[in-house]
């Protein structure tokens, strides 16, 4: 049974314009939710973006098991309130306004990361495709096994089945739609057998070193699909909360 006590945030604080809140190199523990105000972030000293009220920032590091990648500092008087990062999953549960918010932040940053990537570098230095056929049956991802590849589909005759320990439970259809990225941000064995119905064309990313940052600045597209990812994770255990 989940513990039921309220979360809340650690600290809600008000920073003067110039002021630090997170610098590059601190501890993940914490993540950040902007209630009034108006924060710079920085990475290397350059700024990347400018955030503002209800933009959350900071998760991202927790997720990916690193000290904070980025600075951020006011520009104008700013409340921000102060989170604790391995609470993300209970705040899941008991903060859904919260989470829509951070979802919603994240999805509006990595937009702007991706029109701005489209704007100023071709499109032929930021992805190299990496195009695989495979056969009608032929298995493309085993339940169970870890990877860290991520797939989209490029073409197909009759879709992608979608097993769960041998039961099929969908079809993925659409060109342009990803695949087994949740394995790799969390870390988990493949949660799902997908195999070729007629003969598939998958696109294979493979995630090297640097990560989900350095996937996302190369092919920002796959950002997106991987919040959206996580919000219908969190919609579905919403969904057996209330069963």
């Amino acid at each position: 049974m989940l513990d039921t006590k309220p979360i809340e945030a650690v600290a809600v604080k008000e920073y003067q314009p110039g002021e630090y809140i997170v610098r590059e190199g601190e501890s993940n523990e914490y993540f950040y939710v902007i209630l009034q105000g108006e924060v710079q972030i920085f990475q290397l000293d350059k700024p990347i973006r400018i955030l503002t009220d209800r933009d959350v920032f900071g998760l991202e590091n927790y997720y990916r098991g690193i000290p904070y990648s980025t600075t951020a500092k006011a520009m104008k008087t700013s409340r921000v309130a102060t989170y604790q990062s391995d609470l993300i999953e209970e705040i899941a549960y008991s903060k859904p306004s919260l989470i829509t918010m951070i979802m919603q932040s994240a999805y509006l940053q990595l937009e702007q990361t991706t029109s701005i990537a489209e704007a100023n570098i071709p499109y032929s230095e930021t992805i190299n495709l990496d195009l695989r056929e495979y056969a009608d049956g032929e298995v493309i991802i085993e339940e169970g096994t870890f990877g860290t590849e991520i797939y989209k589909l490029y073409q197909t005759e009759g879709g992608l089945e979608v097993l769960k320990k041998g039961v099929p439970i969908a079809v993925i259809t659409k060109p342009g739609e990803y695949f087994g990225e949740m394995s790799f941000i969390l870390n988990e064995p493949r949660s799902a057998t997908i195999r070729s119905l007629g003969r598939s064309v998958i696109e294979v990313i493979p995630v090297q070193e640097g990560g989900v940052e350095r996937l996302i600045h190369e092919n920002p597209e796959v950002g997106d699909k991987i919040i959206s990812s996580l919000a219908q994770r969190l919609k579905q255990a919403n969904i057996l909360l209330v069963k």
